[in-house]
């Protein structure tokens, strides 16, 4: 659910992150941000993490194939948002949200 006093979100970044195995920044921080999905778009799974390296087998799973990840009014985080698989260029759909 989307922060109520910041509805409708007025603009949105929409991308992708080719994920590898050695944990690396998915999302940069950004201190405009009001909401994020992840979505993973590979066979392999991916491990995201708040602020800090991502490990296999730790944190934030997102099952393979369409497994996802939802930031908003409760659980937006500013910071960096890192992402790890359990196979190499493995792609992770990301779209946030963001204020002017």
């Amino acid at each position: 659910m989307p922060d109520p006093r910041i509805w409708p979100i007025p603009r949105a970044n929409d991308g992708f992150a080719t994920v590898g195995v050695a944990s690396a920044i998915a999302l940069a921080a950004n201190v405009s941000r009001v909401d994020a999905d992840f979505v993973n778009d590979s066979d392999n799974v991916i491990y995201l993490a708040r602020g800090n390296a991502a490990v296999v087998g730790w944190r934030i799973r997102l099952n393979p194939n369409g497994g996802s990840y939802h930031m908003g009014l409760f659980n937006l985080f500013l910071g960096d948002i890192y992402a790890v698989a359990t196979g190499a260029g493995s792609n992770m759909t990301i779209s946030e949200g963001v204020k002017p």
